[in-house]
């Protein structure tokens, strides 16, 4: 009911919930405008996510509009307007906010020293945030932007989006898709006009005790350290946080396990 322009539903799901599969398969068979993609095991990556709903785009642009994002009215109208008036533009974000407070949780994401947020460093943060949801309305340039909640350019997506370097939905790898994407030429841009209430980890939880926290922990460090080894920062990383290589625990161990299995697998298919 929010959104104004004609659009096509492609919903991405690996529940394992019997009730929210058949759920889903239903919506699929009401609406014309709906296209339902499950696969019964999990999404190795965001990007395999990511690809495996791109591979369905029937349009130009699409937006990634998480299960943990209510958008409000008329969200898309004016990024879509920004898109198809500037075609060098990948991806614009559009503002996050807290579900609890709706106050700003990102107006995009910037990168700074981690003592002094006035000044250029490697640690991204989210800009805006907790600040009152009417500030930041117009449309900046950014460095990156979640993807949570954002709106792209199809065509600078499809074959940029590398499904094999990070553990998926634990951070980092919406980030490390914007530079990639500037890196190819492209611009990425932040949209105060598009705004939604984002429940973070909706689907996941957040709980330190929960069953998977400390895996999910590990994930999350280890996606950093990938982060920062693939753009040549990894060393004043090191240097600014004191940060080490995690010791090894029966988790990582597995996760390393699994990891170095499903790269031989990547090489036979190859």
């Amino acid at each position: 009911a929010y959104t104004t322009f004609p659009f096509h539903v492609i919903v991405v799901d690996d529940s394992k919930d019997k009730v929210v599969q058949l759920y889903l398969e239903e919506e699929a068979k009401k609406r014309e405008n709906f296209t339902l993609v499950h696969r019964d095991t999990p999404y190795k990556s965001g990007n395999h996510f990511f690809n495996d709903g791109l591979a369905h785009c029937k349009h130009e642009f699409v937006a990634t509009v998480m299960n943990s994002m209510t958008v409000l009215p008329e969200w898309e109208v004016i990024p879509l307007q920004v898109l198809r008036q500037t075609p060098k533009v990948a991806t614009i974000g559009l503002k996050c906010l807290f579900s609890h407070s709706h106050m700003i949780e990102s107006a995009g994401i910037t990168f700074v020293q981690p003592n002094d947020i006035t000044k250029r460093g490697i640690i991204p943060i989210d800009i805006g945030n907790n600040s009152p949801p009417y500030l930041l309305p117009a449309t900046y340039s950014r460095e990156a932007v979640q993807w949570a909640f954002a709106i792209h350019r199809k065509e600078a997506l499809i074959g940029n989006l590398d499904e094999n370097v990070y553990h998926g939905h634990v951070g980092w790898d919406d980030i490390d898709n914007c530079l990639v994407l500037r890196k190819k030429g492209w611009n990425i841009l932040y949209c105060g006009a598009g705004v939604g209430v984002h429940e973070p980890r909706a689907t996941r939880g957040i709980a330190p005790n929960a069953p998977d926290a400390s895996e999910r922990d590990y994930m999350n460090h280890e996606n950093a350290r990938i982060f920062y080894k693939r753009w040549g920062m990894y060393d004043e990383y090191v240097r600014i946080t004191g940060y080490k290589e995690p010791m090894e625990t029966p988790i990582n161990r597995a996760m390393r396990r699994r990891q170095e299995r499903e790269s031989k697998e990547l090489v036979i298919a190859k």
